[in-house]
Order: structure tokens, then sequence, then C-alpha cells
């Protein structure tokens, strides 16, 4: 492959978050084909005890294979929201990420970040990797805390879980804070994507999705894509190597 396409959404459980049709799901499949890229990386991914998360759907009606990582407890009614960490037993299903690819990847593996200041869920950073262009691209995703919690610690939480900023990466997610923030955050990489992301179910006014890159990747086409009815945006890039 000479270039490869890549997006990051916060689906808000799938669901919508305003009166009067809070809660009701939407059609988040449709917003995933619109946003039509080749991995895709998804936060607040809901999964009912019993049943098949919403990232499943996704994939097995797009054609991608898919890997989650849950980090809490929650509910959807009568509003979403987390009510326990990973393994409780409170909620009715768990809260997460997931990492969804219709490409050859390597082995996707996650790492686990811990220490934040009252931060209800567990974090964690999935990664894999592929070929491209005769290199290796490195791809990681993640839902970071919010600056509340003290999120600038990921500065050093990061380090020897992202790649190193000269080899080929990238970096996307809902990381609930600013650009100027993710950059001091992730020393070394580039921002692509520029254009508020949140609240979209009212307007959008703060860019808090992001994809970073290093420094040996090209993104083109960056943008944010206005579909779907979460609180958040999609973002997306082409991603090739200098």
């Amino acid at each position: 492959m000479r270039s490869v396409t890549v997006g990051s959404y916060n689906i808000h459980w799938g669901h919508r978050r305003l009166a009067p049709r809070r809660a009701e799901p939407f059609d988040v499949v449709a917003a995933c084909r619109q946003l039509d890229v080749d991995i895709l990386a998804l936060q607040e991914v809901w999964r009912p005890d019993g049943g098949p998360s919403v990232a499943d759907e996704v994939a097995a009606t797009l054609g991608y294979d898919v890997h989650h990582a849950w980090t809490a407890r929650a509910v959807v009614k009568p509003k979403c929201e987390v009510v326990s960490r990973t393994g409780g037993t409170e909620g009715d299903g768990d809260w997460g990420q997931a990492l969804l690819a219709r490409v050859p990847t390597g082995p996707v593996t996650e790492e686990r970040l811990s220490g934040f200041l009252m931060d209800a869920t567990d974090r964690a950073v999935l990664k894999t990797h592929l070929d491209l262009d005769g290199g290796r691209l490195a791809v990681c995703a993640s839902h970071f805390p919010h600056v509340e919690h003290v999120s600038p610690l990921l500065r050093w939480r990061l380090r020897g879980v992202l790649p190193a900023p000269q080899e080929p990466s990238v970096l996307m997610g809902d990381f609930n804070m600013w650009r100027w923030l993710a950059r001091f955050v992730v020393p070394g990489w580039k921002d692509t994507v520029r254009g508020a992301t949140w609240p979209a179910d009212r307007r959008p006014v703060f860019q808090i999705d992001h994809l970073l890159t290093t420094k040996p990747v090209v993104a083109s086409d960056a943008e944010v894509v206005h579909t779907g009815e979460s609180d958040h945006l999609p973002i997306r890039a082409r991603i090739s190597l200098s």
C-alpha cells in the first residue's frame, strides 16, 4: 500500500445526548460508512451485557476486524454514564474503546495507563502496525482523561508506551484537551486535523479530538467530518510515508 486512511470517532455509547431524544441510539454504522477509513479508532464504545458492542456491529456490517479495550462499567438509562471501573458489578454493560481495521495489520496490543486524580475509568493505548510503502507504520489510539484529572501527566506516562518521534507513527483519539496541550503531552509529534469537534450536538467550538503524526509521516486530506449524532464529530486523514 502507498497510503492508508485513518480516523477517530467518539460515539458517546452510540446514543444521542440531548433531550427530547436523550439516550436513544443513532446509526453509528451509517456514520462510520460515511467516514470511510481503513483504520478506525472508536471511543465511548458500549457493549450491553450478553450482547454485541456497537463496534462489533460496525465491524460486521462494514468488513472490519475489531479489538476492544474495556475501561469501565456503564449504563445507558436514564442517561449514558460510567458507574464503576472495569470488573465491577454495577452497570448494565461495558464501556471502552475499539480499534477497527479493514487492511492487514499486526496484532493489536493494549497498554494500560494509571494514576490520574479522581478518574472514574481505566485508560489504555491500543497499538498495532502495518506495512506501508516498504516501511512500517505504527498506529496508536487512546481516550485520554480530562484536564481536571491532571491529564498533563500523560507527558511522562506515555514514555515507553508510544513509539519514538523518529519512527513512522500515528496517534489518534479523544484527547479531552486543546491542541497546544496535546503538543505538550506528546512532544515531537505533529498535529494534522484542525477544526472544532465538540460539542457536535450543539455547535462545535473546541477541538479535543486529534490525529498526530511523527516526522516521517505525511498526512493529507486531514479534516473534521460532519456526520453522526454523537456529541463529537469524527476526524480523518490519509497517511503516507515521506
